[in-house]
């Protein structure tokens, strides 16, 4: 009887090591069957040349995430645009993001060094210009923190992309994070330098005007929150086409919250430095110094480079604008080419937009900082404020480096400066670069009285 109760116990366990061994074996080919239909929908001639595959069923999620997908005889295909857009090659892309890399480093460091140089730390002396000046540096230290996000990166492997065919937007907290700061940085920046080249014409005029530095900083930094915040509310920060990483999507949220107050600051700051050169050629012409007008070459430079700048990148997102219908439609004529199984790959004609255009625009954009450190960080103010500042006087320099010789540059730099009283100036003690002090010197070196 026992041995009966045995035999039909192994018999029950026989069949369900059977049952369980069969349903086993059924999952390893149900599984294998879905990733065998995956692959060859992903290696699908539905999604032909360099179009990828995503499954359509749920699209409008699948836009939130960065996925653009394409639309063929009037219906949304299982294939997106791959990521980066076929408007540059995968060459010319890495070509932009290597180039960003170099110049918003060195860009950053420029900013840098003049944030530190007016700032407290080495600074001891304010007013509303030194104060102008580094809101304006800490403005593109941030605009250039954005490109500190793609070190490391390239488009080979398609690190830029979170995935094939999927684009940054505000979902991704690096995306969010990068776009914050080059917005933020961008509008915090322009609106101080309009406000230096306001302050530097009122300066040359030698117009008395109070210290407004408390409302200058509270009132940019105010605009610039709100033009950065702003389009969060409705998810504003993506990767576009065109771009090596996040910013404002939406061409109305660009033109609104960025290009029309960069367009009002570029003509403002455009007046007063026309005004600027027309006082630099006065006073050039009424004290008949040649040679004085070699001292203002620099900073005369790099006045005509930075406007050159804003307005190059100002007119080439114009001609985007205009010509956004144009780059749409050779886009969809592409992507039909490739949906159409009548046509062959090869006869669909990739759509391209001007690689020098596109260059010189992310180039502009990171020569601000470079010009800015040209222009208020190499003149004889910032070598006297270093030589003033602690970081030069303390005991570790009086014991490694000889006295005499610090003694001698802050004479020299010191000397350097001669402050004359006319009728026409008031307080030259607030000037701070080279192209300031010549034009000083060149009003008052008919008319000048030493102090």
């Amino acid at each position: 009887m026992i041995f009966n109760n045995l035999k039909n116990q192994n018999k029950i366990l026989n069949f369900l090591i059977i049952f369980y061994f069969l349903s086993f074996l059924k999952q390893i080919k149900s599984q294998s069957i879905n990733n065998t239909s995956s692959l060859l929908l992903l290696l699908s001639p539905q999604c032909r040349g360099d179009l990828v595959y995503r499954n359509v069923s749920n699209r409008i999620e699948d836009e939130k995430i960065g996925f653009n997908f394409v639309e063929y005889n009037g219906t949304y295909q299982s294939c997106v645009i791959p990521c980066p857009s076929p408007f540059f090659t995968i060459n010319e892309w890495n070509k932009f993001l290597y180039m960003s890399l170099v110049m918003g480093t060195i860009s950053f460091f420029c900013g840098l060094f003049l944030l530190v140089t007016y700032s407290p730390i080495v600074n001891k002396t304010h007013n509303r210009h030194t104060i102008g000046v580094m809101c304006m540096s800490f403005g593109v230290c941030l605009a250039m923190c954005s490109d500190m996000w793609n070190f490391g990166s390239n488009f080979n492997d398609k690190s830029i992309c979170p995935s094939p065919g999927q684009y940054l937007t505000t979902s991704n907290a690096r995306c969010l994070s990068s776009g914050i700061f080059l917005q933020f940085g961008g509008v915090f920046g322009f609106l101080n330098w309009t406000l230096l080249s306001f302050d530097l014409f009122m300066n040359i005029k030698g117009i008395i005007t109070k210290n407004y530095d408390k409302y200058y900083v509270t009132g940019t930094f105010i605009i610039a929150i709100i033009f950065t915040f702003v389009p969060i509310v409705n998810d504003q920060y993506s990767m576009s086409y065109i771009g090596l990483g996040c910013w404002l999507g939406s061409a109305m949220y660009q033109l609104i919250f960025f290009w029309i107050l960069l367009s009002i600051c570029l003509i403002v700051s455009s007046v007063f430095i026309i005004l600027i050169l027309k006082e630099v050629y006065i006073i050039i012409k009424l004290s008949k110094q040649k040679t004085s007008l070699k001292g203002n070459i620099r900073p005369l430079l790099c006045i005509s480079i930075t406007g050159f700048a804003f307005f190059y990148m100002f007119f080439y997102y114009i001609s985007i604008v205009v010509e956004g219908d144009y780059y749409e439609r050779i886009l969809n004529e592409y992507t039909d080419c490739l949906m159409d199984p009548n046509k062959d790959v090869s006869e669909c004609k990739s759509p391209r937009m001007s690689v020098a255009s596109e260059f010189v625009f992310l180039l502009c954009l990171r020569l601000l900082g470079i010009g800015a450190f040209i222009f208020y960080g190499i003149n004889n103010k910032v070598k006297k404020i270093w030589l003033n500042s602690f970081w030069f006087n303390n005991s570790f320099v009086e014991k490694y480096f000889s006295r005499k010789s610090v003694d001698n540059d802050k004479s020299n730099s010191n000397g350097s400066k001669v402050i004359y009283r006319t009728n026409n100036t008031n307080n030259y003690g607030s000037f701070n670069t080279g192209l300031e002090s010549s034009i000083i010197e060149m009003s008052t070196n008919s008319n000048k009285e030493i102090v």
